[in-house]
């Protein structure tokens, strides 16, 4: 059984540092998550975390227009 754990452990570790990298990667640029999804269709099943994870770091938000950009402002 040992055998077994020491052959999977570099394995899994592979997987995870892999998903993970390309988590962080989809949730930073839109374009490296269509790449990923059009690699991997079922990565679709991860965008509501993705979503989630943008609106913690803000990333979701409307840029506000620039201080000079007085005209189109409400």
């Amino acid at each position: 059984m040992k055998f077994l754990a020491d052959l999977f452990k570099p394995l899994l570790t592979l997987l995870v540092t892999i998903v993970g990298l390309g988590f962080v990667a989809s949730v930073l640029s839109p374009q490296v998550d269509a790449l990923i999804e059009s690699w991997v269709p079922a990565w679709a099943a991860v965008d509501p975390a993705e979503q989630v994870v943008r609106g913690w770091l803000g990333l979701d938000e409307a840029a506000e227009p620039s201080w000079w950009h007085f005209w189109g402002r409400d």
